[in-house]
Protein backbone atom coordinates (compact mmCIF):
# COMPACT_ATOMS: atom_id res chain seq x y z
CA UNK A 1 0.00 0.00 0.00
CA UNK A 2 1.06 3.63 -1.18
CA UNK A 3 2.31 5.83 1.69
CA UNK A 4 -0.51 8.53 0.63
CA UNK A 5 -3.38 6.14 1.04
CA UNK A 6 -1.69 4.71 4.44
CA UNK A 7 -2.21 8.36 5.33
CA UNK A 8 -5.44 8.36 4.20
CA UNK A 9 -6.26 5.90 6.14
CA UNK A 10 -5.26 6.43 9.44
CA UNK A 11 -6.70 9.99 8.84
CA UNK A 12 -9.71 8.35 8.35
CA UNK A 13 -9.97 5.66 11.04
CA UNK A 14 -8.57 9.24 13.69
CA UNK A 15 -11.59 10.77 12.74
CA UNK A 16 -14.15 7.71 13.24
CA UNK A 17 -12.01 7.58 16.69
CA UNK A 18 -12.68 10.89 17.39
CA UNK A 19 -16.70 11.08 16.25
CA UNK A 20 -17.16 7.96 18.11
CA UNK A 21 -15.65 9.38 21.31
CA UNK A 22 -17.53 12.80 20.85
CA UNK A 23 -21.01 11.25 19.63
CA UNK A 24 -20.92 7.99 21.60
CA UNK A 25 -21.00 9.83 24.77
CA UNK A 26 -25.01 9.53 24.96
CA UNK A 27 -24.57 5.83 24.81
CA UNK A 28 -22.30 5.07 27.43
CA UNK A 29 -23.74 4.18 31.19
CA UNK A 30 -20.80 5.97 32.81
CA UNK A 31 -22.31 9.27 31.40
CA UNK A 32 -25.49 8.67 33.61
CA UNK A 33 -23.49 6.77 36.92
CA UNK A 34 -21.85 10.24 36.49
CA UNK A 35 -24.53 12.49 36.48
CA UNK A 36 -26.48 10.52 39.14
CA UNK A 37 -22.90 10.79 41.34
CA UNK A 38 -23.39 14.76 40.33
CA UNK A 39 -27.22 15.54 41.97
CA UNK A 40 -26.43 13.34 44.70
CA UNK A 41 -24.09 15.05 45.81
CA UNK A 42 -26.49 18.01 46.69
CA UNK A 43 -28.71 16.28 48.86
CA UNK A 44 -25.43 14.52 50.39
CA UNK A 45 -23.92 17.47 50.96
CA UNK A 46 -26.49 19.37 52.73
CA UNK A 47 -26.60 16.19 54.63
CA UNK A 48 -23.18 16.04 55.60
CA UNK A 49 -22.67 19.70 56.53
CA UNK A 50 -26.47 19.62 58.89
CA UNK A 51 -24.50 16.65 60.88
CA UNK A 52 -20.86 18.05 61.11
CA UNK A 53 -22.13 21.71 62.41
CA UNK A 54 -24.79 20.58 64.96
CA UNK A 55 -22.79 18.14 66.10
CA UNK A 56 -19.98 20.43 67.00
CA UNK A 57 -21.80 23.35 67.79
CA UNK A 58 -22.22 21.98 71.31
CA UNK A 59 -18.65 20.79 72.38
CA UNK A 60 -17.01 24.00 70.40
CA UNK A 61 -19.87 26.54 72.02
CA UNK A 62 -18.79 25.05 75.27
CA UNK A 63 -15.07 25.72 74.29
CA UNK A 64 -15.02 29.15 73.16
CA UNK A 65 -17.34 30.11 76.34
CA UNK A 66 -14.76 28.80 78.56
CA UNK A 67 -11.86 30.86 76.46
CA UNK A 68 -13.94 34.07 76.84
CA UNK A 69 -14.71 34.02 80.71
CA UNK A 70 -10.92 32.72 80.73
CA UNK A 71 -10.17 35.75 78.73
CA UNK A 72 -12.27 38.33 79.85
CA UNK A 73 -13.59 37.76 83.65
CA UNK A 74 -10.44 35.18 84.97
CA UNK A 75 -12.49 35.65 88.70
CA UNK A 76 -15.79 34.53 86.99
CA UNK A 77 -14.02 31.34 85.58
CA UNK A 78 -13.88 30.29 89.53
CA UNK A 79 -17.73 29.90 89.51
CA UNK A 80 -18.78 29.68 86.10
CA UNK A 81 -15.94 27.39 84.98
CA UNK A 82 -16.80 24.26 86.58
CA UNK A 83 -20.15 23.94 85.51
CA UNK A 84 -19.53 24.52 82.13
CA UNK A 85 -16.13 22.18 81.93
CA UNK A 86 -18.59 19.79 83.75
CA UNK A 87 -21.25 20.17 80.73
CA UNK A 88 -18.01 19.79 78.37
CA UNK A 89 -17.07 16.83 79.51
CA UNK A 90 -20.23 15.29 80.01
CA UNK A 91 -21.88 16.43 76.90
CA UNK A 92 -19.51 18.19 74.58
CA UNK A 93 -16.78 15.49 74.66
CA UNK A 94 -18.79 12.43 74.09
CA UNK A 95 -21.12 14.27 71.50
CA UNK A 96 -17.97 15.45 69.40
CA UNK A 97 -16.82 11.52 69.34
CA UNK A 98 -19.98 10.73 67.62
CA UNK A 99 -19.49 13.20 65.15
CA UNK A 100 -16.47 12.07 64.60
CA UNK A 101 -17.60 8.42 64.30
CA UNK A 102 -20.08 9.68 62.14
CA UNK A 103 -17.80 11.14 59.98
CA UNK A 104 -16.11 8.12 59.24
CA UNK A 105 -19.08 6.06 58.48
CA UNK A 106 -19.80 9.03 56.04
CA UNK A 107 -16.22 9.12 54.49
CA UNK A 108 -17.28 5.24 53.94
CA UNK A 109 -20.20 6.20 51.95
CA UNK A 110 -18.52 8.54 49.49
CA UNK A 111 -15.80 5.95 49.14
CA UNK A 112 -18.46 3.26 48.20
CA UNK A 113 -20.54 5.95 45.89
CA UNK A 114 -17.27 6.85 44.15
CA UNK A 115 -16.17 2.93 43.60
CA UNK A 116 -20.15 2.34 42.61
CA UNK A 117 -21.13 4.88 40.20
CA UNK A 118 -17.14 7.61 39.16
CA UNK A 119 -14.69 3.92 39.07
CA UNK A 120 -12.57 5.90 41.56
CA UNK A 121 -9.74 3.89 43.09
CA UNK A 122 -9.79 5.06 46.84
CA UNK A 123 -7.78 2.57 49.25
CA UNK A 124 -8.72 2.26 52.78
CA UNK A 125 -6.54 2.31 55.66
CA UNK A 126 -5.89 -1.32 57.51
CA UNK A 127 -8.61 -2.17 59.85
CA UNK A 128 -8.42 -1.90 63.40
CA UNK A 129 -7.44 -4.89 65.34
CA UNK A 130 -8.96 -3.90 68.65
CA UNK A 131 -12.03 -1.67 70.21
CA UNK A 132 -8.86 0.47 71.90
CA UNK A 133 -7.26 0.88 69.15
CA UNK A 134 -10.52 1.67 67.12
CA UNK A 135 -10.83 4.31 69.71
CA UNK A 136 -7.15 6.18 69.51
CA UNK A 137 -7.65 6.21 65.59
CA UNK A 138 -10.91 7.64 65.66
CA UNK A 139 -9.05 11.01 67.09
CA UNK A 140 -5.79 10.95 66.21
CA UNK A 141 -5.73 9.19 63.18
CA UNK A 142 -5.10 12.27 60.13
CA UNK A 143 -7.77 10.43 57.83
CA UNK A 144 -10.17 11.37 60.82
CA UNK A 145 -9.56 14.40 59.74
CA UNK A 146 -9.56 14.51 56.28
CA UNK A 147 -12.70 13.15 56.21
CA UNK A 148 -14.10 15.83 57.89
CA UNK A 149 -12.64 18.31 55.82
CA UNK A 150 -13.81 16.24 52.60
CA UNK A 151 -17.36 16.05 54.15
CA UNK A 152 -17.36 19.75 54.77
CA UNK A 153 -16.38 20.77 51.12
CA UNK A 154 -18.84 18.43 49.81
CA UNK A 155 -21.82 20.77 50.56
CA UNK A 156 -20.00 23.47 48.24
CA UNK A 157 -19.07 20.62 45.78
CA UNK A 158 -22.76 19.49 45.48
CA UNK A 159 -24.08 23.05 45.14
CA UNK A 160 -21.76 23.85 42.15
CA UNK A 161 -22.83 20.09 40.91
CA UNK A 162 -26.68 20.77 41.09
CA UNK A 163 -26.01 24.41 39.17
CA UNK A 164 -23.86 23.04 36.76
CA UNK A 165 -26.32 19.93 35.82
CA UNK A 166 -29.79 22.34 36.20
CA UNK A 167 -28.21 25.30 33.67
CA UNK A 168 -26.89 22.77 31.21
CA UNK A 169 -29.63 20.20 30.97
CA UNK A 170 -32.39 23.37 31.19
CA UNK A 171 -29.88 25.03 28.26
CA UNK A 172 -30.47 22.10 26.36
CA UNK A 173 -33.78 21.70 26.28
CA UNK A 174 -34.35 25.21 25.84
CA UNK A 175 -32.51 24.83 22.17
CA UNK A 176 -34.11 21.35 21.77
CA UNK A 177 -36.88 21.92 22.13
CA UNK A 178 -37.45 25.27 20.23
CA UNK A 179 -39.98 23.36 17.19
CA UNK A 180 -42.16 22.96 20.70
CA UNK A 181 -42.16 26.66 21.02
CA UNK A 182 -40.77 28.98 18.28
CA UNK A 183 -42.68 31.74 18.09
CA UNK A 184 -43.15 32.36 21.55
CA UNK A 185 -42.18 35.89 22.79
CA UNK A 186 -41.66 34.39 26.95
CA UNK A 187 -39.20 31.83 26.07
CA UNK A 188 -36.40 33.09 28.02
CA UNK A 189 -34.93 33.85 31.41
CA UNK A 190 -36.45 37.15 32.28
CA UNK A 191 -36.07 39.58 35.76
CA UNK A 192 -39.34 40.86 37.12
CA UNK A 193 -38.32 43.70 39.28
CA UNK A 194 -35.34 45.84 38.95
CA UNK A 195 -32.26 44.69 41.09
CA UNK A 196 -29.97 47.35 43.14
CA UNK A 197 -26.97 47.54 45.15
CA UNK A 198 -24.88 49.92 46.78
CA UNK A 199 -21.77 48.63 48.06
CA UNK A 200 -20.81 49.65 51.42
CA UNK A 201 -18.36 49.37 53.78
CA UNK A 202 -18.62 50.43 57.88
CA UNK A 203 -15.59 50.72 60.22
CA UNK A 204 -15.11 50.54 63.35
CA UNK A 205 -12.86 50.75 66.50
CA UNK A 206 -12.67 52.78 70.00
CA UNK A 207 -16.28 54.16 69.42
CA UNK A 208 -15.57 55.47 66.09
CA UNK A 209 -17.40 54.02 62.99
CA UNK A 210 -16.72 55.32 59.52
CA UNK A 211 -18.98 54.40 56.42
CA UNK A 212 -17.80 54.27 53.14
CA UNK A 213 -20.47 53.90 50.52
CA UNK A 214 -19.68 53.42 46.66
CA UNK A 215 -21.18 56.16 44.72
CA UNK A 216 -21.88 53.76 42.18
CA UNK A 217 -24.99 51.74 42.37
CA UNK A 218 -25.04 48.16 40.89
CA UNK A 219 -27.97 47.71 38.86
CA UNK A 220 -29.73 45.04 36.94
CA UNK A 221 -32.89 46.51 34.94
CA UNK A 222 -36.07 44.55 35.01
CA UNK A 223 -36.54 42.67 31.41
CA UNK A 224 -34.93 39.45 29.91
CA UNK A 225 -31.59 38.24 30.10
CA UNK A 226 -31.56 36.05 27.64
CA UNK A 227 -34.23 35.36 25.40
CA UNK A 228 -34.75 32.75 22.13
CA UNK A 229 -37.50 33.30 20.08
CA UNK A 230 -37.75 31.91 15.85
CA UNK A 231 -40.40 32.94 14.07
CA UNK A 232 -40.25 30.10 11.70
CA UNK A 233 -40.45 26.27 11.87
CA UNK A 234 -36.53 25.92 9.19
CA UNK A 235 -35.45 27.93 11.75
CA UNK A 236 -36.58 26.10 15.05
CA UNK A 237 -35.43 23.10 13.76
CA UNK A 238 -31.92 24.48 13.22
CA UNK A 239 -31.92 25.69 16.64
CA UNK A 240 -33.00 22.22 17.97
CA UNK A 241 -30.20 20.35 16.02
CA UNK A 242 -27.41 23.03 17.45
CA UNK A 243 -29.49 22.44 20.74
CA UNK A 244 -28.70 18.21 19.66
CA UNK A 245 -24.82 19.61 19.63
CA UNK A 246 -24.95 21.47 22.83
CA UNK A 247 -26.44 18.81 25.05
CA UNK A 248 -23.47 16.39 24.22
CA UNK A 249 -20.76 19.15 24.88
CA UNK A 250 -22.64 19.67 27.79
CA UNK A 251 -22.54 15.81 28.78
CA UNK A 252 -18.73 15.81 28.24
CA UNK A 253 -18.70 18.78 30.47
CA UNK A 254 -20.40 16.57 32.81
CA UNK A 255 -18.43 13.65 32.78
CA UNK A 256 -14.96 16.11 33.06
CA UNK A 257 -16.68 16.99 36.13
CA UNK A 258 -17.70 13.69 37.67
CA UNK A 259 -13.96 13.01 36.56
CA UNK A 260 -12.05 15.89 38.84
CA UNK A 261 -14.45 14.77 41.75
CA UNK A 262 -13.02 11.34 41.63
CA UNK A 263 -9.85 12.55 41.32
CA UNK A 264 -10.68 14.96 44.60
CA UNK A 265 -11.94 12.20 46.41
CA UNK A 266 -9.32 9.64 45.46
CA UNK A 267 -6.81 12.37 47.10
CA UNK A 268 -8.10 13.37 49.84
CA UNK A 269 -10.25 10.21 51.23
CA UNK A 270 -7.32 7.67 49.89
CA UNK A 271 -6.31 5.39 53.18
CA UNK A 272 -9.02 6.25 55.37
CA UNK A 273 -10.55 4.14 58.23
CA UNK A 274 -12.88 1.74 57.23
CA UNK A 275 -16.55 1.62 57.99
CA UNK A 276 -17.01 -0.12 61.54
CA UNK A 277 -19.59 -2.32 60.41
CA UNK A 278 -17.66 -3.81 57.22
CA UNK A 279 -14.63 -4.18 59.06
CA UNK A 280 -15.84 -4.70 62.73
CA UNK A 281 -12.36 -4.49 65.34
CA UNK A 282 -11.89 -8.01 66.83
Amino acid sequence: MSPPLESVETALARTVSLSYAFFGVVARKRTYTNIAYLLLSFPLGIGYFTVLVTGAAVPLGLAFALVDIAVSEPFALLIAGIPIVLVLVGLGVPLGLVVLFAAIELTALERLLADRLLDADVPTAEPARSIRERARRLVLDRGTWKGVVYLFSKFFIGIASFVTVSIGFSFTYVLVAAPLHYRGQTVGIHIGDPIEYVPELTYQHDGWTIDVVSPVTLSIADGELLALYVDSLPAALAVSALGVLVGLVVLHLFNAAAWLSARYTELLLRYTQPSIFSDPPV
